[in-house]
């Protein structure tokens, strides 16, 4: 994904929106034969009752919470998250942990996928040893591990993995990212860039996966997607699939 190299004239409040568009339409065209693959499979295990697991570190723990249990989301989606991986821990903590082997992994005996569903991993770097844990204990589970990464990032960069691999390299798919090594895209200096848009890509690249396979199953009689609880029939619909998808996601009970 070309990404460009510096910006004419002042920084706007317009020139964030400007990079990352830019950045993000080309997206879905980039990576649509692989997101086509994905929904296929997503398709096919929802109608065999499995779940889709969904799980980040850091900043990549909001990929996670943006795909749960919200107005239009998908009532399949189980999260693996856990506080001490999100950001609200604290810089120096979730630096710590994500560095650790078996962070993150050990999380997987919680929410016990079982063998032949999915697991989408998001980390933009995809170098640190908690996240590669992650998907090679996912791997190890039989689980069907799908990376949603920079590859450009992550190619820079060295794996701090005791592997040597980085998540791109474990993963059975990937979904590129793209960006650069850093993730911010707009220069703000001659050294400096701003404005991160890892967050924007992966959750721009799950949500039209996950929506494009709803469309199909809900077309199909299965119902998947929940409704806002602040409309007149929201709820209601939304306690049904609830009790479905319970069975899986313990928050739910």
């Amino acid at each position: 994904m070309s990404v460009p190299g510096n910006v004419e004239g002042k920084v706007g409040v317009e020139t964030y929106s400007e990079f990352a568009l830019g950045h993000l339409q080309g997206l879905v065209k980039q990576n649509h034969a692989v997101m086509e693959k994905i929904k296929a499979t997503l398709i096919e295990d929802v109608r065999a009752g499995r779940s889709l697991f969904v799980t980040g570190s850091g900043h990549s723990g909001l990929f996670s919470l943006e795909l749960y249990h919200r107005a239009g989301g998908a009532s399949f989606i189980v999260p693996i998250v856990a506080d001490y991986l999100l950001p609200t821990a604290g810089p120096s903590v979730v630096r710590m942990l994500e560095r650790t082997p078996g962070t993150s992994s050990v999380l997987l005996d919680r929410f016990n996928p079982l063998p032949g569903e999915m697991i989408w991993i998001c980390s933009q770097s995809g170098i640190n040893a908690s996240v590669v844990d992650m998907a090679i204990a996912s791997k190890a589970r039989g689980l069907k591990t799908v990376a949603f990464t920079s590859v450009a990032h992550s190619s820079a960069v060295k794996s701090r993995h005791s592997s040597g691999q980085r998540l791109f390299e474990v993963c059975d798919q990937v979904v590129d990212m793209g960006g650069r090594a850093g993730d911010a895209l707009v220069p703000v200096s001659a050294e400096t860039y701003a404005g991160p848009v890892s967050t924007l890509s992966s959750v721009l690249l799950a949500h039209s996966i996950v929506v494009a396979a709803c469309a199909e199953l809900e077309a199909s009689g299965v119902r998947c997607v929940y409704t806002s609880v602040n409309t007149p029939e929201g709820e209601a619909r939304n306690k049904e699939l609830e009790k479905k998808a319970a069975v899986r996601d313990y928050r739910l009970l």
